[in-house]
C-alpha cells in the first residue's frame, strides 16, 4: 500500500503514533477529521512519503523538526489546525507554500512571515476565533496593533544606534581617532581598486 486516504471521515482523538511506522507509505491524507493532538514524532520514518495532508483538524502542539529529515516529501499541508511554535525551516521545508501553514495562529517563520516575539497575542485558537461574529475586526486591530510595535522597535534601535555612535565619536578621543583612521583605510582601499 503506497496511499492512504483517510479524509474527511470524521475520525476523532489524536493521531495514531504508529502510522510512523507505515514506511512503504509515499501519499498520506488526513484533512478534514477531528483528529486532536500533536503530530507523532514517528511521523520521521515514514521515509517515502511524498504528500502529508494534515490540514483542516484539530492538531495542536508544533510541527516536529524532525519532519525536515523526509527528504522525498514534497507536499506538506498542515492549514486550519491549532499549531504553534516555529514552521522548521531547512531542505524541502523552505519549498512549501504559505497556505500550507495558514489558519494556525500561533504558528510563526519565515514562511508566513510572523515574528516570534508577537506570538504572546494569540490566545484565541483558530476554531475558537472562527465561530467570533467580530473575528475580522480583532484580526484587523492585531495586525495594525503589530504594526506599530514592529516600526517603534526600529526607530527605537535606529535612534539608539545612531546616536550611541555619535557619542563615542563626541567624547571618546580615542574611540573617534580609530573611526576615522578607520574611514580612511576604507576609502584608500576602495579607491585603490
Amino acid at each position: 500500500m503506497t496511499e492512504l486516504d483517510l479524509s474527511k471521515n470524521q475520525f476523532s482523538g489524536p493521531l495514531p503514533f504508529q502510522m510512523g511506522y507505515l514506511s512503504a507509505l509515499h501519499s498520506l491524507n488526513l484533512s478534514n477529521n477531528h483528529l486532536t493532538g500533536p503530530i507523532p514524532n514517528s511521523f520521521q520514518k515514514l521515509e517515502n512519503i511524498e504528500s502529508l495532508d494534515l490540514s483542516n483538524n484539530y492538531l495542536s502542539g508544533e510541527i516536529p523538526s524532525q519532519l525536515v529529515k523526509l527528504h522525498t516529501l514534497s507536499v506538506f499541508r498542515a492549514a486550519y489546525n491549532n499549531l504553534s511554535g516555529i514552521i522548521p525551516y531547512k531542505d524541502q521545508f523552505c519549498t512549501f507554500n504559505k497556505s500550507s501553514f495558514e489558519g494556525n495562529p500561533g504558528l510563526s517563520g519565515v514562511l508566513i512571515e510572523k515574528n516570534c516575539w508577537s506570538m504572546h497575542e494569540t490566545s484565541q485558537t483558530y476554531h475558537d476565533s472562527s465561530h467570533n461574529s467580530n473575528g475580522d475586526q480583532e484580526d484587523t486591530s492585531k495586525a495594525i496593533d503589530n504594526d506599530v510595535i514592529f516600526y517603534s522597535f526600529i526607530a527605537a534601535s535606529f535612534a539608539i544606534g545612531f546616536w550611541g555612535v555619535i557619542a563615542v565619536l563626541a567624547f571618546n578621543k580615542n574611540g573617534r581617532i580609530k573611526f576615522f583612521m578607520a574611514a580612511d583605510y576604507f576609502l584608500y582601499a576602495c579607491m585603490d581598486v
